[in-house]
């Protein structure tokens, strides 16, 4: 099933372009996504926990960046996920584009959907797949709005001791795993 989203971000192509491709940074701003592991430059492996009322699914996945172009700002996205109980898979192309748009960027994005197993049954209808999927786009986008705010915050008021005590964090988070 195919997918099409958009949103925008207050910041120029290239700016865009930078942040959503530093994958660390941008993965927490996807609802119920976390980065388990950083294979190398355009692989990822990550674990998204989907709640549907009752029912909680955890999706353990692999995540390629495909042709990338920064110049063009453009490139393709390519995952597969388990659900970790064996309940089905999913598998996904995004094909994304940034464009400027109204002194900022519009990101495009054209998604193929393939759902397999019991997942199938509990996203029946394309709909409600779309549905969902336009709900997860506004929320990233709102959330990554925010991140961007907080950035340009902390840019103009950055201090030695800020970036010690981030630094710190990290390397404490980098030991806890």
């Amino acid at each position: 099933m195919r997918i099409q989203n958009q949103f925008d971000v207050p910041i120029a192509p290239p700016d865009a372009w930078a942040f959503l491709m530093n994958i660390p940074a941008t993965v927490p701003c996807f609802p119920g996504a976390e980065l388990v592991e950083q294979v190398d430059e355009n692989n990822y492996k990550g674990r998204v926990t989907v709640k549907l009322g009752p029912l909680t699914m955890i999706f353990n996945g692999k995540l390629h960046i495909e042709d990338p172009d920064g110049a063009g700002h453009t490139g393709t996205v390519k995952a597969s996920w388990a659900e970790a109980k064996g309940r089905g898979n999913a598998t996904t192309v995004t094909r994304f584009a940034l464009r400027e748009h109204e002194g900022g960027t519009r990101v495009e994005l054209d998604t193929d959907v393939q759902l397999a197993g019991q997942v199938a049954q509990y996203g029946r209808g394309a709909g409600m797949i779309a549905d969902i999927s336009a709900q997860l786009t506004s929320k990233f986008a709102d959330n990554l709005r925010s991140r961007l705010n907080e950035t340009a915050i902390e840019h103009g008021e950055i201090s030695g001791l800020s970036l010690a005590s981030r630094a710190l964090l990290n390397r404490f988070k980098r030991s806890a795993e």
